[in-house]
């Protein structure tokens, strides 16, 4: 907590040296003194600022620099227009990023940038333990990770509304699929599948 300007000022007055000189109080050397401690008010709540800066996810003065500290985004996600919440989102996370191989790293890693996702495991079927009605999985699917995710937006082509040359459909792809492709396990493949909300 900055200290105030009366406080600084009597600890400057207080590092005087003893004396007829300087024992004079409300002077010239006071007003210099307290043009001092105006400064070190200044510097201290400056100081007290800087503290919300160490952290990317309340910084705004250094957020540019965490930023080329990081380097580009891998994923080209810093090249559009985003917010400042956003932008401090992705510094953070990069920032403490340690990595992991385990569906619980993901489905936080994706928590900490705003998404929320399910992984489903796939393992193959054995004869004894099917039951009647289970879908059959096949050797090597083990490997295969679905992750569901909501739907962001989807627009379908309407006759009347829409004009022939259009797509028919499709929706926007959410922007962590290139996050979850770019730290995935390199054994491990990747199927997104979108949900409704």
């Amino acid at each position: 907590m900055t200290r105030p300007q009366a406080t600084i000022l009597a600890s400057l007055i207080g590092k005087l040296p003893r004396g007829f000189a300087l024992g004079k109080r409300g002077g010239v050397l006071d007003a210099v003194l307290d043009s001092i401690a105006k400064v070190l008010v200044q510097a201290e709540a400056d100081a007290e600022k800087l503290m919300d800066e160490i952290d990317p996810r309340t910084a705004n003065a250094l957020l540019p620099d965490f930023e080329r500290v990081l380097g580009p985004d891998p994923c080209g996600r810093d090249l559009g227009n985003q917010t400042i919440e956003q932008r401090q989102r992705r510094a953070h996370q990069r920032w403490i990023a340690k990595g992991g191989a385990s569906i619980p790293y993901f489905i936080q890693m994706a928590e900490s940038l705003g998404h929320t996702i399910e992984i489903e495991e796939f393992w193959p079927s054995n004869a004894g333990v099917l039951l009647a009605g289970q879908p059959l999985i096949a050797e090597g699917e083990q490997f295969t990770w679905r992750v569901k995710l909501q739907l962001i937006s989807e627009w379908i082509f309407r006759a009347g509304v829409n004009t022939a040359g259009q797509p028919l459909g499709g929706f926007e792809i959410s922007d962590i699929e290139c996050e979850l492709r770019r730290l995935k396990p390199a054994h491990t493949q990747l199927v997104f599948s979108y949900v409704e909300n």
